[in-house]
């Protein structure tokens, strides 16, 4: 199972256990879980409350990082829980006879709205542990790694925070009159670029990927809506926020 972005709306997945009756299931979060908003000590006690259910019905989390998560939470996992894992960015799950290659990592729209005074100057104290002060970080944005991919074989699926530019919401002629309204409003005149960068490096890696392995599916969050579309071999699936998607064979 695929879930979508919940940006710490952590009890949303006990609801889906209650509601479907999950058990011994694996539910794949496709990014901004939403750690690193506390510190690590309230965010443990945070989860602390779901995992419970997790264990009792056997269902395992795992979450690769968005934009809205801390990505040294994801480098090395400070919690230590059995059922919420996160994933570093270019780990390969092997789950149910698949092979899952998770590619965590986006720039944020909203990244001057979410940046503090002291950051905007370019003052970055805190990289490495999360104070409950700061709503943004440093190193957000998807990490391009050609070694990471070019020998890799056998992967069945890809599970990303963004996108390539094919993909929904397609940028190929532009970013639309949201990505205009919030340059126009924040002045972050380097946005525009920033993004249309990192949906090229997306598409690049794809197609590195595809040249040695056979993508059946990718998995998607990031632009909070829901979509499909079948490209060059692969279903692209865009999954909403707080949507629950299982593939059906």
């Amino acid at each position: 199972m695929y879930l979508g972005d919940i940006h710490g709306n952590f009890g949303l997945i006990g609801q889906y256990i209650d509601h479907y009756g999950l058990k011994d299931a694996h539910i794949i979060q496709v990014g901004d879980f939403g750690v690193g908003f506390n510190t690590i000590a309230k965010e443990k006690r945070m989860l602390e409350m779901f995992h419970t259910k997790l264990v009792k019905h056997n269902v395992i989390v795992w979450a690769i990082r968005g934009n809205h998560d801390f990505k040294p939470h994801f480098d090395n996992d400070p919690f230590g829980f059995t059922n919420i894992r996160l994933v570093k960015d270019y780990t390969v799950l092997n789950l149910e006879g698949k092979n899952i290659l998770c590619m965590g990592g986006a720039v944020s729209v909203d990244r001057r709205w979410r940046q503090t005074t002291k950051q905007r100057s370019g003052i970055f104290e805190n990289n490495d542990v999360p104070t409950g002060i700061e709503s943004w970080w440093p190193h957000e944005e998807f990490i391009y790694d050609e070694d990471k991919v070019k020998d890799l074989r056998d992967i069945n699926i890809i599970v990303t925070h963004t996108a390539p530019t094919y993909c929904t919401p397609d940028n190929t002629f532009g970013f639309g009159p949201f990505v205009d309204g919030v340059v126009r409003d924040t002045g972050d005149t380097e946005l525009k670029t920033d993004l249309h960068v990192e949906r090229k490096m997306l598409t690049d890696i794809f197609q590195l990927i595809k040249m040695n392995n056979d993508i059946t599916n990718h998995y998607y969050g990031h632009f909070h809506r829901s979509d499909v579309l079948n490209m060059y071999g692969t279903k692209h699936r865009l999954l909403g926020v707080g949507e629950l998607f299982e593939e059906r064979e």
